[in-house]
């Protein structure tokens, strides 16, 4: 287990800017466009590896070669595919645009009336050993142990279950496609970054969501979230776009004692105006099972509910 970072975020600004935020982060925002893309874009792959869609013209894509290793007629579900595979090899970043984009390329593709009965027993059998191969790492995207199940769910369009965290990063900071196909512990495709690796660049946090949230409300125009994240904090580019995108202004303290630091910062507008970062200060003697207190620095005592570890 990792050890626990401790975070209190102070965000203050519009009724209305901060009533999105607070819905952000309590995880009750609408179910992020980026897993509906990573979804679609899951069975997309699938689908090519299979040759139930094909590109029209010869196309290479370097990282798994048995997605465009043939050549299919000139249809409109062929040229989706084939449009979808651009994006792919571009490492388009899931943004709620691109995301609108893909979605219709999954549209246009035909694979909503491809259902898992209508397959191929060898179609099947190639789809099922990359499931059996990437299941552990897909399962976070596609929720689900039986693949006809899940196969059929992104068919109709279902979100997924519990498809809203607290405090969502990737919403943010949106993932990039390949990585996502790539799954978390990555080695499926040849040279592209691992989900694992590409998240934690982005959002600075082993896992991209808030743990044990508690809000405190001050007034409709502020709000105080105290979480929890694995190892360190959410990165200032986190906090640096969730400013951006609301208009509010945040106060970031935290706290991970296990290593021994903390910090705090402001941002506004998307920029961070102020910075400090040190060591924490303890005690000198040891309570009755051999801790030590915080005693600081003067600005975090008191500005997270724990101090981590």
């Amino acid at each position: 287990m990792p050890n626990w970072c401790a975070n209190r975020l102070r965000v203050t600004g519009p009724e209305s800017e901060v009533s999105k935020v607070r819905a952000l982060i309590e995880g009750n925002a609408d179910a992020p466009a980026y897993l509906r893309a990573a979804g679609e874009g899951i069975q997309l792959f699938l689908a090519g590896c299979a040759r139930l869609l094909q590109t029209g013209t010869p196309t290479e894509y370097a990282p798994y070669p048995a997605l465009t290793n043939a050549v299919g007629r000139n249809t409109p579900e062929n040229r989706a595919f084939s449009e979808w595979v651009v994006q792919l090899r571009e490492g388009a970043e899931l943004t709620p645009e691109t995301c609108g984009l893909l979605h219709a390329l999954w549209l246009a593709s035909g694979l909503r009336s491809m259902t898992w009965e209508v397959l191929t027993a060898e179609q099947q059998a190639v789809i099922t050993a990359l499931w059996e191969k990437k299941r552990g790492d897909w399962q976070t995207t596609l929720y689900g142990q039986n693949l006809s199940e899940v196969w059929n769910r992104l068919c109709r369009e279902e979100q997924p279950p519990c498809s809203t965290l607290p405090f969502d990063m990737l919403q943010l900071l949106p993932p990039r496609l390949d990585a996502e196909i790539n799954g978390y512990n990555g080695r499926l495709l040849e040279g592209i970054t691992d989900g694992f690796t590409d998240a934690v660049d982005r959002c600075g946090t082993k896992w991209q969501h808030a743990h044990d949230l508690n809000l405190s409300y001050f007034a409709d125009t502020s709000f105080d979230a105290d979480f929890d994240t694995p190892w360190s904090p959410p990165s200032p580019e986190v906090l640096c776009a969730l400013t951006e995108r609301y208009g509010v202004t945040a106060e970031h303290w935290y706290a991970e004692a296990g290593c021994d630091y903390c910090g705090w910062a402001t941002y506004s507008g998307g920029v961070q105006l102020e910075e400090r970062c040190d060591s924490l200060e303890w005690s000198e003697e040891e309570d009755e099972d051999g801790y030590r207190d915080v005693t600081g620095p003067d600005w975090i005592i008191d500005n997270v509910a724990s101090y981590g570890g």
